[in-house]
């Protein structure tokens, strides 16, 4: 087995029309599309989902952490973001200086993973969180991201997918057992509901 996926080329940035102002709601939920995002709120205590109005599926984020536990701060160094893990024709669109990329990048839906335990595979209770970046900024050496997570997934269902999701892979272990930062080109959204990753998939 080969110790790398090559990933497949991108073909660019679809931009999706103007921003609009629509508010809809009933019962205990109410959605607001404000500007360039949607906020998603769920009465009763329920933690406040934000996703784009326009969000672009052509791309997603992959975070991989080393934590304990997942929250809504995630934090990657800038050495281990968008590097070789990121196909080069993917990070001429959204490596640039400075985070110039920013705003596109927070229309890609995004997986935000902690660090297999076991190589290429963890644990059956590990899961994974699925959703959006709200914000994303660099501190010195650091890449900062605040995440909206909306639904989780459980992990194993993730290493079962390598190639689905073009993980990087070798015989005993793979990306999601490596702290980093990458974009890849996959229908994240299209793929979990071809593989039935979640149960509830509104709002994806």
């Amino acid at each position: 087995m080969s110790d790398e996926l090559q990933v497949q080329t991108p073909t660019g940035l679809q931009v999706q029309g103007s921003p609009t102002f629509q508010q809809t709601g009933s019962g205990n939920t109410q959605i607001g599309y404000i500007g360039q995002q949607i906020n998603h709120i769920t009465m009763g205590g329920m933690p406040q989902i934000i996703r784009p109005a326009n969000p672009n599926h052509e791309y997603y984020n992959l975070f991989v952490i080393d934590q304990e536990q997942m929250d809504s701060l995630v934090a990657i160094p800038r050495h281990q973001s968008l590097n070789a893990f990121t196909a080069e024709e993917v990070r001429k669109i959204y490596a640039l200086p400075g985070l110039a990329a920013a705003e596109e990048i927070k229309r890609l839906p995004s997986l935000f993973v902690i660090r297999n335990r076991f190589g290429n595979h963890t644990t059956p209770d590990q899961c994974a969180g699925y959703g959006y970046i709200v914000d994303i900024r660099q501190k010195s050496d650091t890449i900062i991201v605040t995440a909206s997570i909306s639904h989780v997934i459980r992990q194993e269902k993730l290493n079962a997918l390598e190639s689905e999701l073009q993980l990087l892979r070798a015989p005993e272990n793979n990306e999601l057992d490596s702290v980093h930062w990458a974009i890849k080109r996959v229908n994240l959204p299209q793929l979990i509901q071809e593989k039935k990753l979640i149960e509830i998939m509104d709002m994806l």
